[in-house]
């Protein structure tokens, strides 16, 4: 049974996750999956962000609890989706929910394991509650999210590979 991560819930509505062998040490790509503000230049749907001042007026860096607000692009469709990050093992596994805590929409992490010299990284993708825009637009706009996700998941994957292994 895998561990509970925070804000788990008993019956997500759906789940997606692939993995890819890099080239490249765990602590290389490891740099790259815990800088979110990079995202931009891996994925096909968000095109950067920026992190959130803390309570104590300093910005982000990626620790558990911190909040990155991110800015994706599809079919002409700008949107900000604020998530936090809910748990941090140090070149192991990195996890942030859409949301965050708070409204607790989707989990993304990511996993990585050694392979010889080389990493195999693990993204999933899970939806934990559908979002108001899921539930205003009904199964057609979860469809067209679980789509995105796949397509944006692979993208990433993908593009992480190429940058890590140059």
């Amino acid at each position: 049974m895998s561990e509970q991560l925070p804000g788990h819930v008993d019956d997500p509505v759906m789940s997606y996750s692939e993995s890819i062998d890099i080239d490249a040490p765990v602590s290389s790509v490891w740099d790259m999956v815990t800088s979110l503000e990079r995202y931009g230049e891996w994925s096909s749907e968000n095109t950067g962000g920026y992190w959130r001042k803390g309570p104590d007026g300093e910005s982000g860096t990626g620790q558990v609890g911190d909040m990155f607000v991110g800015v994706n692009k599809r079919d002409g469709q700008e949107w900000k989706a604020p998530v936090e990050i809910i748990r941090r093992v140090e070149n192991e596994d990195f996890a942030f929910v859409t949301g965050g805590l708070e409204y607790n929409i989707v989990l993304w992490r990511y996993q990585l394991a050694p392979m010889g010299d080389g990493t195999t990284l693990t993204e999933s993708w899970t939806l934990r509650q559908l979002s108001p825009r899921m539930l205003e637009h009904g199964q057609k706009e979860v469809d067209y999210r679980a789509h995105n996700a796949r397509t944006s998941l692979q993208a990433t994957l993908a593009a992480m590979k190429a940058a890590a292994e140059v």
